[in-house]
């Protein structure tokens, strides 16, 4: 099988023809919501991580579901978060459970319990092709999806969105914007998105220097080359509530990064992964201006939603 996986991203790269990359339309925020994202697909533990009754669900609701793309020993694309079948696998042996995804085949895997974890009602849920994930897109252009690699080549990942024609509706993502070039090489007309965040563990002037420092030299990076095939920034923010500023990195650097962000045709997306139950903390950074978020809680943000597009 390797073989055939090294003959299919050799197609792929001939297939594929390079050239100037189509930037998406831009859109007033009120009107791009669509293209925020929930993080798994599933979030915290709202669905089953992955699954293809995930995603649908989340398209269901108008939002993008994130799927992370591994690839298993015999060369099939899977949308799996974890490297081992241990946090979402059930009625397995311990053996299997702690074994690479990377070394396991596609038949030793496709019939694993991956939705028990949540709850007996999601007995049913199993792993899903990334094919299989396209194919759900095929002719519904409005369904997006950001593709986080998590060993599945980008080719590969370009070839499956193209055999299935939605290539215009499939972000790539990574933390490492070097990687979007060759993304935009293979597949012009795809999405990017690069995500910023060091997880800082706490908002003392000591974390939001360091993290400031961190976000803002890959954004000097990043303006250097003018941000050449990306689509999307996303901007990682720590909340702590009981701060005057409770944003980390702060808000008037907040502030500054998007409008660096925009002048240069980019859209700016964020995640606030320690406040993403509140309602209020969405509301102070959708007025600072960002027009994208990915949540881990999708039933807040659905609510959200509706309630920014008439707050524009």
């Amino acid at each position: 099988m390797k073989k055939t996986v090294s003959a299919i991203l050799c197609a792929a790269a001939t297939a594929l023809s390079a050239g100037e990359w189509a930037k998406p339309e831009w859109l007033p925020r009120e009107k791009g919501l669509y293209r925020s994202q929930v993080h798994r697909g599933g979030g915290a533990k709202s669905r089953p991580d992955n699954s293809l009754e995930t995603f649908l669900w989340c398209w269901g609701h108008g939002l993008a579901p994130e799927a992370d793309a591994r690839l298993t020993k015999d060369g099939v694309a899977i949308a799996m978060h974890d490297g081992t079948l241990k946090r979402i696998g059930r009625g397995i042996s311990a053996e299997l459970a702690n074994t690479q995804i990377k070394d396991l085949t596609w038949d030793q895997v496709r019939d694993v319990d991956t939705g028990s974890y949540l709850g007996e009602q999601y007995s049913s849920t199993r792993l899903a092709t990334m094919e299989a994930v396209f194919a759900c897109m095929k002719g519904r252009p409005e369904r997006l999806l950001y593709v986080d690699e998590k060993g599945a080549p980008p080719e590969l990942i370009a070839q499956l969105a193209e055999k299935f024609g939605v290539i215009e509706q499939t972000y790539y993502c990574s933390s490492n914007w070097r990687l979007i070039p060759r993304w935009r090489k293979i597949a012009p007309k795809g999405r990017s998105m690069v995500w910023l965040g060091n997880f800082p563990r706490d908002n003392s002037p000591e974390s939001i220097a360091k993290t400031e420092a961190f976000v803002q030299k890959r954004l000097d990076e990043m303006a250097a080359v003018g941000f050449d095939g990306i689509d999307q920034v996303q901007i990682h923010v720590r909340t702590d509530l009981k701060r005057e500023d409770p944003f980390c990195p702060s808000t008037p650097f907040l502030r500054r990064a998007i409008e660096l962000l925009h002048k240069h045709g980019v859209s700016a997306q964020t995640v606030t992964w320690t406040e993403g139950r509140n309602k209020d903390v969405h509301r102070r950074l959708w007025a600072l201006g960002f027009d994208h978020f990915t949540t881990d809680y999708p039933e807040t943000f659905f609510e959200l939603v509706e309630e920014f597009k008439k707050t524009p």
